[in-house]
């Protein structure tokens, strides 16, 4: 048996941690074994806002944060393995949860909560983590990091194909037909974020699913139009986000802007459309052209978003299901991937992605 890996991911969203356990073999590039979600407690999730909201709290908030999350960790593991010892799992791969990420300030930095040290502890599996920072130390961004695996994954097809990662920043990755080919990848914009949190300040619950309030209503062009203006959108890659750019007090500006403000469904409806067009325009803007578009992550089931993709661009968009990996798997395999090529000395960043001078090997290793 190959060896196997376990990859952590809680993203933007901060609704719980997915778990995979997976092994990567020449034949079938990844196998996805189980995968699991374990839902952060409210109590988790309230600490992480607040520390998002003001990351300079007392550094006891900051300590709190890591070794809750380093327990949730452990529980989504242990959920994965069941059945497997730990002594056949060669690694886990764990991001951690995004805090702060800075890498075009002065002195810039990418912060992700989570106590590697502690989940190995908890778990008995070499724990891999800490995976912008050595990248960042070489000029780059830190991120994206997915783009090396989807060219690992979904790379060598017979047209030149997108794969866009909705989450709560979208990203896109850039896979050329020819090996020699450059990989181009960069975060293009909100993916799932501001609708999320339009939709908990509006209606009290945690997404659209679906996005079924959207498509109650049409978007407003003069509103999209506005945050299709956003100075983000000129800055050529590499480039990548962190939550604050687009966040509701952004969102808020823009409305008191509007005279009378839209019905909430119609800002709903509008914050997806702005979603599927700016994702659409760093495609169009920053890549060669593409055949295909390929989604992931929680926002490939949102219809409003997708539909309004497929509209826009003209092309076909599928999900990742189509080479065997469930969209909600693809970012926590992505990091039990880079888990396997830190402990076989494998560079993992992408250089033309990250804007790194380098390859270099991603991650440090937490033994038990």
């Amino acid at each position: 048996m190959n060896d196997l890996y376990t990859g952590l991911m809680s993203g933007t969203s901060m609704d719980g941690v997915d778990a995979v356990l997976a092994s990567f073999e020449s034949e079938f590039r990844v196998k996805v074994i189980r995968s699991a979600f374990r839902p952060f407690p409210d109590s988790l999730r309230s600490l992480l806002l607040d520390l998002m909201n003001d990351p300079r709290r007392e550094r006891d908030i900051a300590r709190q944060v890591d070794t809750e999350l380093a327990a949730q960790y452990s529980q989504a593991v242990l959920q994965v393995i069941e059945g497997y010892s730990k002594n056949q799992i060669k690694a886990i791969g764990c991001h951690g949860q995004t805090i702060l990420h800075q890498p075009s300030s002065s002195n810039p930095f990418s912060w992700q909560a989570g106590d590697g040290k502690m989940l190995a502890q908890l778990t008995g599996i070499p724990v891999v983590d800490d995976f912008r920072s050595e990248d960042m130390r070489h000029g780059g961004q830190g991120a994206p990091l997915a783009p090396a695996f989807h060219q690992f994954v979904f790379g060598g097809d017979d047209s030149a194909v997108a794969v866009v990662n909705i989450g709560g920043i979208a990203n896109a990755t850039f896979l050329p037909v020819t090996a020699d080919g450059s990989v181009i990848g960069f975060d293009t914009g909100p993916g799932n974020s501001l609708s999320d949190k339009w939709i908990q300040t509006c209606r009290n619950l945690p997404f659209d699913e679906d996005g079924a309030w959207a498509q109650s209503a049409s978007p407003d062009q003069s509103l999209l139009a506005n945050f299709m203006r956003d100075r983000y959108f000129l800055e050529a890659p590499p480039k990548s986000l962190d939550t604050r750019h687009f966040d509701l007090d952004w969102l808020r500006k823009h409305l008191e802007a509007m005279r009378p403000e839209p019905d909430p469904a119609v800002v709903q409806s509008t914050l997806c459309a702005f979603t599927a067009e700016s994702i659409w325009l760093g495609i169009e803007k920053w890549m060669p052209p593409v055949e295909r578009i390929v989604v992931c992550g929680g926002g490939a089931h949102n219809q409003a978003i997708v539909g309004r993709l497929e509209q826009v661009s003209g092309l076909e968009v599928t999900t990742t299901l189509d080479y065997g990996i469930s969209p909600d798997d693809v970012e926590a395999c992505a990091f039990a991937w880079l888990a396997e090529r830190h402990v076989n000395g494998i560079p993992a960043n992408l250089p033309s992605v990250t804007g790194a001078s380098r390859s270099v090997l991603l991650g440090s290793i937490n033994h038990p």
